[in-house]
């Protein structure tokens, strides 16, 4: 079972847009092939593992905030960890990460 992580929200004016983007996907891929790390950037940048069972997770609507979130400490060690980095990023600023590399 490959591993993705799937990364929505952030710090654009789009960040809404990225969180229905994002739980649509989540809710939709085949959760039997892919073992998915929901991972949920914050308006301020900070990023988090979505903790929430990923088998019962709900599209979001604009303005709902997210709960179940767990801060992620060391986002390169948790990214390195994924088969697939599926970015599900909106608007300006998508492609200002702190992390843009992975080694």
């Amino acid at each position: 079972m490959k591993k993705i992580a799937v990364i929505f929200g952030g710090t654009s004016t789009e960040h809404d847009v990225s969180k229905v983007s994002g739980t649509s996907i989540i809710k939709n891929l085949d959760k039997e092939k892919y073992e998915i790390l929901p991972i949920y950037i914050d308006k301020n940048g900070t990023w988090h593992e979505y903790t929430k069972d990923v088998e019962k997770i709900e599209i979001t609507k604009f303005d709902e905030e997210l709960t179940d979130l767990k801060e992620i400490k060391d986002v390169m060690e948790t990214l390195k960890k994924q088969d697939i980095i599926f970015p599900v990023l909106h608007g300006l600023n998508r492609g200002r990460w702190k992390y843009a590399r992975i080694t």
